[in-house]
């Protein structure tokens, strides 16, 4: 295993899902885990990419993949809780981002989406807790949602 080459794909797998070349940026996260298949980043990096595809279970796999390489990829916790969203799993959702949020207590858009989920599932007072919690770290989108219902940040 050589964790050095296995990096240089990432690196460019990343250059290429900049260049918003995503399929291209799949090829080379995957090189990266033939050369290292218990490179936790790589399974994450390659997730969030198939999850940009709409490819939602390669992705799920990918991050639970991930996750179970590593448990602290705070950014595989958050697009985890965005799959689960996808299809409704509001619970799960509200359980992944809480552990982005363990993770990164400044994780604005974390604490966001689930107080999205967390209305969702009829928890207002739990909702409007954590929009306040982005607002107050600077999310405008959160700061928006406050200003129109006049509830203060």
């Amino acid at each position: 295993m050589n964790k050095t080459e296995a990096e240089t794909y990432i690196l460019i797998g990343l250059r290429y899902f900049q260049d918003e070349d995503i399929k291209r940026a799949i090829d080379f996260l995957s090189s990266a885990l033939d050369v290292d298949p218990y490179f936790a980043e790589a399974y994450g990096f390659r997730g969030i990419a198939h999850f940009f595809l709409g490819d939602y279970q390669a992705a799920l796999d990918d991050f639970n993949n991930a996750l179970a390489l590593e448990s602290e990829l705070e950014n595989v916790y958050f697009f985890r809780a965005l799959y689960f969203v996808q299809i409704k799993l509001y619970g799960e959702a509200i359980k992944d981002f809480s552990s982005a949020i363990e993770l990164n207590k400044h994780f604005a858009e974390a604490y966001f989406y689930r107080g999205i989920c967390k209305g969702m599932l009829d928890d207002e007072k739990g909702a409007t807790f954590d929009i306040q919690a982005a607002a107050s770290l600077g999310m405008p989108e959160a700061q928006k949602k406050l200003n129109e219902k006049s509830i203060a940040w």
